[in-house]
């Protein structure tokens, strides 16, 4: 529904989703226009390049056996897209293949990278600047009619508090702001 009314549908994921082997879900959501903006951490960016590269994550396939030197992948995925000069410029290129970020590349969805004080690399495209970070975020919130939050405590928290309560209709009426939580922790919820 949201999408048919030409809806603002932003999703929160976090590095699980990938992990669990769900990138070829998000990828049918970014390309089928249920994906108005991914907002996420380095770590999923990563993790989907790593995957799209090397066919692993966190270095374990995707049969989740462990790959030689796979400790190592997700630098080496950071570092082919450092390279390149950004995630764009590295999908351009043929370096990344397929999967979340291609698929946000191709079908032209914004993405917000936002950093932590843990992350590998990070990568080119990452604000590691939080500040700057949140009001790269608000730029969506604030447009948002819908917002689906997977996996991720931080992002999801971070984004909750950007969301307006409401949405105003064409015609001026008010309606809630529907929200989807997938997360481990109820607290996110």
């Amino acid at each position: 529904e949201e999408r048919a009314r030409g809806g603002y549908i932003v999703w929160v994921t976090g590095p699980a989703l990938v992990h669990s082997r769900a990138r070829a879900d998000m990828v049918w959501f970014i390309r089928n226009g249920f994906v108005s903006a991914l907002l996420a951490g380095n770590a999923v960016a990563v993790h989907d390049i790593e995957a799209s590269i090397f066919g692993t994550t966190l270095g374990m396939t995707g049969s989740g056996e462990a790959s030689t030197g796979g400790h190592g992948l997700h630098m080496r995925a950071i570092n082919k897209v450092r390279a390149a000069g950004s995630i764009q410029r590295a999908v351009e290129t043929g370096v990344i293949t397929d999967g979340i970020m291609h698929a946000c590349v191709q079908m032209k969805v914004p993405y917000v990278l936002c950093g932590s004080i843990r992350d590998d690399g990070p990568l080119p495209d990452v604000y590691t600047d939080t500040a700057i970070a949140q009001d790269a975020m608000k730029a969506h919130t604030t447009k948002a009619t819908m917002a689906v939050m997977i996996a991720t405590a931080l992002h999801a928290i971070a984004t909750g508090n950007m969301l307006p309560a409401f949405v105003t209709e064409p015609d001026g009426t008010l309606r809630e702001l529907p929200t989807i939580c997938v997360d481990s922790a109820e607290f996110v919820v």
